[in-house]
């Protein structure tokens, strides 16, 4: 009777040990998971294959820091250690947009499992050539309106990151100009082709004292023909609209040569050309941009989809001050926009 017990315990546990051993073993390997392997929906490290990233980079290889270091060192932080779980495929168009589309197939051909873009042109080239690997963007202009995403709360497809507001800052600048520069009453803006609202919104923050004169320089070649246009104009101030192009280094040079040619002030979009002799620049931080861009690839490293990680904006912004530029071309800086400064060049 005992014996025949034992025997009807084992036949019905053997069906229920069974089905364990294939729950563990079908969990081991993945199955029924998500879309995501498991190497992204466990922590960095986890899995002996190393996550490839693509960083597709407008600039040059040897001149920019915003297609590597800048993305990798956050990464680090976040336990994306590269050489262990990690492998950068870093490409860079050195500084002709005209080559992203080719470089942005062959990066998509060597199958990367998330790829990081800063602007643009960058994102623009990666979405004509896959819709399914993620993409994460750290200072695309708006993204809505250009038909990246299908809005900032729900992106939809293959791409998220941090958006900046773009045409907006165009106002701010306009207003950092006539607090620093009372008297001015000509201001050239420097513009791209798809600038209309950011030129509507200068105006408007300018007000009737100061007129607004556009030149259009939407590529290198073009800028000869706008600051002669400028010249003739006799512009007593520089405005940079939101122009990806304007913050290539061998542009903004161009732009802070003709500047010093024609004795004017300069605000523009990026710290760099104030250090290289600008009077002021006002944008948001990039490297916070980057921070929490690579934050956003971290979640869809570990198995979140773009689709429902919704587009960050700015928080947090610099106005770079160049008390040389102004004390060589005469000008005095009001303490009301000393004291708004986050960086002073003396």
């Amino acid at each position: 009777m005992a014996e025949t017990a034992k025997r009807h315990r084992q036949s019905h546990s053997a069906p229920f040990l069974g089905a364990r051993r294939t729950f563990l073993l079908a969990t081991a390997l993945g199955v029924g998971l998500p879309w995501t392997s498991l190497v992204r929906a466990q922590a960095p490290g986890a899995s002996d294959k190393p996550v490839r990233i693509g960083i597709l980079a407008t600039g040059s290889s040897t001149g920019t820091r915003i297609g590597t270091e800048r993305y990798v060192e956050p990464m680090r932080d976040l336990g994306w250690i590269e050489g262990r779980n990690v492998v950068y495929d870093r490409v860079y168009a050195e500084r002709d947009a005209q080559r992203l589309p080719a470089l942005a197939a062959a990066l998509v051909a060597r199958k990367p499992d998330l790829v990081l873009v800063t602007i643009n042109g960058e994102l623009r080239a990666m979405l004509a050539v896959t819709r399914t690997i993620p993409i994460v963007f750290s200072s695309v202009v708006e993204p809505v309106e250009f038909g990246f995403v299908a809005s900032l709360a729900r992106p939809g497809g293959n791409v998220t990151g941090v958006a900046s507001l773009g045409p907006e800052y165009g106002s701010k600048r306009m207003q950092l100009l006539k607090e620093a520069l009372p008297k001015v009453s000509r201001v050239g803006v420097l513009v791209g082709r798809t600038t209309k609202r950011e030129i509507k919104l200068i105006e408007d923050a300018a007000g009737a004292g100061i007129r607004v004169i556009p030149a259009i320089a939407a590529e290198a070649k073009e800028l000869d023909a706008a600051f002669a246009a400028l010249a003739q104009n006799q512009v007593e101030a520089l405005l940079l609209a939101q122009v990806a192009l304007y913050a290539q280094r061998p542009v903004w040079e161009r732009i802070v040569g003709f500047a010093t040619e024609q004795r004017i002030p300069v605000i523009g979009q990026r710290p760099d050309i104030v250090d290289g002799g600008a009077l002021m620049s006002y944008s948001p931080i990039l490297s916070e941009q980057v921070r929490r861009a690579t934050q956003i690839a971290d979640k869809v490293l570990k198995g979140a989809k773009p689709a429902d990680i919704p587009v960050e904006q700015p928080t947090t912004f610099e106005l770079v001050l160049n008390l040389k530029t102004a004390k060589t071309l005469g000008l005095t800086i009001p303490q009301s926009v000393l004291i708004q400064a986050t960086r002073v060049i003396e």
